[in-house]
């Protein structure tokens, strides 16, 4: 499916400003996790991943969660991460995994469901990175579990869930009518319509 260039041009928007956020929650990261410890501070996990859902559910294509954290995560690593390439790498995984909730349903459901599914499929994929980049014996399986734990809560919550809200808030502003998003509403809005006149 063709994407077009007024779609290409909006991913990129929401890719820089979704990668200026990450960057800034990566900061607030560090003495948050010096107060309650790399584990805990599992519960800011979902904001890495809400440039996929965002985007997804706006312009509602084929790849356009893997595009948009990839980006996103590329925008992080070049404005200066301090988790380094690690930010662009995990990005790609975190990105396949929100992709995957979309593909499932063959790219025709952007309800709350999917997007929170995609939240969560985000956070064990990028999960997998984590065994690879630092080795399975670097957790504890109680560890391991609990940090997978708050990760999926939070890619359900902070990236699927809030992505909804941000995304219908945008959509009454009126920004988003020529997208995809506006159309289908439409859509379902004159079939509605047409069903209650009969």
């Amino acid at each position: 499916m063709d994407w077009k260039m007024k779609e290409v041009v909006l991913a990129v928007i929401l890719a820089v400003a979704c990668g200026v956020i990450y960057l800034g929650w990566s900061t607030l990261w560090i003495p948050i996790s010096a107060l309650v410890g790399p584990v805990g501070a599992g519960f800011m996990f979902g904001i890495w991943v809400i440039a996929s859902p965002i985007v997804a559910y706006i312009i509602r294509k084929p790849g356009a969660a893997l595009i948009a954290e990839i980006s996103a995560a590329a925008v992080e690593l070049v404005t200066g991460s301090h988790f380094g390439l690690s930010a662009l790498l995990v990005g790609v995984f975190q990105g396949i995994g929100a992709e995957i909730a979309f593909a499932i349903f063959g790219y025709k459901h952007y309800n709350l469901f999917t997007l929170m599914l995609s939240g969560a499929f985000a956070a064990v994929v990028g999960m997998l990175y984590n065994l690879i980049a630092n080795g399975f014996s670097y957790y504890t399986t109680e560890v391991f579990f609990m940090t997978l734990g708050l990760h999926v809560i939070s890619g359900i919550l902070l990236g699927g869930w809030l992505a909804k809200v941000v995304v219908d808030a945008l959509a009454k502003t009126g920004v988003l009518e020529q997208y995809e998003i506006m159309k289908i509403k439409r859509k379902r809005e004159n079939n509605h319509g047409n069903v209650s006149g009969v």
